[in-house]
């Protein structure tokens, strides 16, 4: 019957370009949608991932990494008298306008950092040390955007905010949810930064604790102490993120619907050409039928070929993606593909078109092998 199915399958090369065709469709747009959006929620909480805490505190009804608003640093002291805590820092968030080369500005993120212990700093770089902003009006640009900053070299130096600033470092995989360029600095030069509203102010104090198990004890103190502030555990606070970028920007919906209609018109194609197919070869089924052969031996024949027509198409499709990874994320775009998501969205392609192969089974149920002799 695998054989059979194989060699109906391909003498319909007409039917079967147009099945691969909207297999591979479905594929190239399933994939790209849900690797864009796993990539851009990636940039919205690499800091909080790479950042080796268990706990965040940060501004009261904070919705994202992105948007904390700033609060006295001296709450640190709180989270320091706990002795279940092994270390607290802090690290501030804020924004300015760096100043471009031909005479332009950017919008920039800034992170300010503790030089001495690097929590909150670049995790990977690419020249230079995290420890080199200290002492001065240094900083560290991320190369994620250098399309957009222009060319960096160690020892320029660079205008923000009105302030110059000289480039001491340039690290990688700092790109953020907002793409504007990532700036690290340290902690006392962000928080003499024109975006903070006062001396004396953090965005966020970040902690770990001696015990994991006793993380979410430690928490739920902390949020009946600081109740100005929000506390959250290093996991509550990147689901925090994600849900705000999800579902109240509307950007998670969007993309799940271009994802939906992408497996749906895949799965229309396949369904259509395996019926029409399946139409077309009714006599032989009503043969085989004839001959003795059981309605799960007929079954076997159809689902085979949608099988073999989604490995095929599937294949073909993913081989498109990697080609075309490196040519999309120089465009700004960040995708994230792994093994894992290869396979969940192959049994999801592999699942639709099963599907849309059912009413060429029903067809052959009710087939009487009888209308062969007619």
């Amino acid at each position: 019957m695998l054989w059979f199915a194989i060699k109906t399958l391909f003498h319909e090369r007409g039917r079967l370009i147009i099945t691969l065709i909207g297999i591979i469709f479905s594929t190239v747009l399933t994939l790209i949608q849900i690797s864009m959006f796993l990539g851009m929620m990636g940039n919205a909480t690499a800091i909080i991932r790479h950042t080796d805490a268990d706990i965040w505190i940060a501004s009261k009804n904070t919705r994202a990494f992105d948007f904390a608003n700033p609060f006295p640093e001296h709450r640190i002291n709180i989270v320091r008298s706990f002795p279940d805590i092994l270390w607290t820092d802090r690290i501030i968030l804020t924004w300015g306008f760096l100043k471009l080369a031909d005479g332009g500005r950017e919008q920039v993120q800034i992170v300010g950092f503790n030089p001495q212990s690097g929590v909150g700093g670049p995790w990977s770089m690419i020249r230079g040390s995290p420890s080199d902003v200290k002492g001065g009006r240094y900083m560290i640009i991320d190369n994620s955007e250098e399309r957009r900053t222009g060319k960096l070299e160690v020892g320029s130096r660079w205008e923000l905010s009105e302030r110059s600033f000289k480039l001491v470092g340039i690290s990688q995989g700092g790109r953020s949810f907002t793409t504007a360029p990532v700036i690290f600095m340290s902690y006392n030069q962000a928080q003499a930064h024109p975006g903070i509203v006062q001396e004396k102010q953090t965005t966020f104090i970040v902690a770990n604790v001696k015990d994991e198990k006793k993380i979410s004890d430690i928490v739920k103190s902390l949020r009946e102490i600081m109740i100005d502030n929000d506390v959250f555990t290093k996991n509550d606070f990147i689901y925090q993120t994600v849900m705000y970028w999800t579902v109240q920007t509307g950007i998670g919906m969007a993309f799940f619907l271009t994802a939906l209609l992408g497996l749906i018109i895949g799965g229309a194609i396949v369904g259509q050409t395996i019926y029409a197919n399946t139409m077309e070869h009714l006599k032989e089924f009503g043969t085989l039928k004839a001959l003795g052969a059981r309605n799960k031996d007929i079954y076997t024949v159809i689902f085979s070929q949608v099988v073999i027509s989604a490995v095929v198409g599937f294949s073909a499709g993913s081989v498109l993606i990697l080609l075309a990874k490196g040519g999309i994320e120089k465009a700004g775009l960040t995708l994230y593909l792994s093994p894992l998501l290869f396979l969940i969205l192959f049994i999801m392609v592999l699942l639709t078109c099963l599907l849309s192969a059912y009413f060429s089974v029903r067809k052959i149920r009710t087939l009487d092998p009888m209308m062969v002799f007619r």
